[in-house]
């Protein structure tokens, strides 16, 4: 809801940001799928003329990302829905490296909305503070969520988890179940199709060792990682059945590397190519 002019309630409005980032992601897509197809018609010409004439996402006076087209005053600022914070995840219209500002102030929006909310807005608010790489933020999300809920007193609570591992908030959530293992892979690999993310909110001292494998990056890409005492350890890359050209991205420092279709490409924590093996492709 927000405030309209005439002091009253409303829920209805041109251009809310979530609309247009939803709009901006399937513009997007469209666009690169047609690049990669080679298309050249007359549709992917009307989506680039529209896709300029979308409005930009705004920030408001206090310094949030501005939920409406206009910077109308919020009656819940502590309400369970993120909606505005599409376009930082699952979209890609907001990141870290190209709109800090709008990083900014989606960090004060999730401030303001606060930690409190049923599991899909739990697990939402994990994957949305590892995409700005806060991982004491995320990590927080995470606990929150894992919460034990006893059942016989279910009302009392918002988020948590049956101890069958169901997520809480009368009567069950799967949104809630699939978020949480996509707000885990966020803390670990993000990626475009060029760029890979390695441990961007990994939370090092309370995960300070482990593995993961298998993780699906953009770009037909499989990760592999290892980390020791919060650092990275040894990352394993490889692509079943295309060549990619990837940049590397840990902890400031970026390597471009050619992952030939195939093999295996391992690199150690200064992200140095030790070793390279086939890889079945069957598998």
């Amino acid at each position: 809801m927000f405030m309209s002019p005439e002091g009253k309630q409303a829920s209805v409005s041109y251009s809310a940001t979530m609309d247009i980032a939803i709009i901006k992601e399937v513009f997007s897509a469209f666009i690169s799928a047609s690049e990669i197809l080679g298309s050249q018609d007359a549709l992917l010409t009307k989506v680039q003329e529209a896709q300029s004439k979308l409005p930009p996402t705004k920030i408001a006076r206090d310094g949030s990302i501005m939920e409406w087209a206009q910077d109308f005053e919020d009656p819940d600022p502590h309400h369970r829905h993120v909606s505005h914070l599409f376009g930082l995840f699952p979209g890609h219209t907001i990141t870290v490296d190209k709109t800090p500002e709008l990083c900014k102030a989606a960090d004060y929006t999730l401030f303001k909305r606060g930690e409190e909310g049923p599991g899909w807005s739990t697990t939402w608010k994990a994957s949305l503070w590892a995409r700005l790489h806060n991982s004491e933020h995320a990590y927080r999300m995470i606990k929150h969520l894992i919460d034990l809920v006893d059942p016989d007193h279910e009302a009392d609570y918002e988020g948590g988890l049956y101890s069958n591992l169901f997520t809480a908030h009368p009567p069950f959530q799967i949104d809630a179940n699939f978020g949480f293992s996509a707000a885990i892979a966020e803390m670990l690999v993000q990626s475009t199709t060029k760029d890979l993310f390695l441990l961007p909110a990994l939370p090092r001292d309370k995960w300070a060792n482990g593995c993961v494998k298998g993780l699906k990056a953009r770009g037909g890409v499989t990760v592999n990682i290892c980390w020791k005492e919060g650092d990275l350890h040894e990352v394993g890359i490889w692509s079943k059945d295309q060549n990619s050209i990837q940049r590397l991205h840990y902890r400031g420092s970026t390597v471009m590397t050619n992952i030939s279709a195939g093999r295996v490409f391992t690199f150690n924590r200064q992200l140095k190519c030790v070793k390279t093996y086939c890889v079945s492709i069957g598998n």
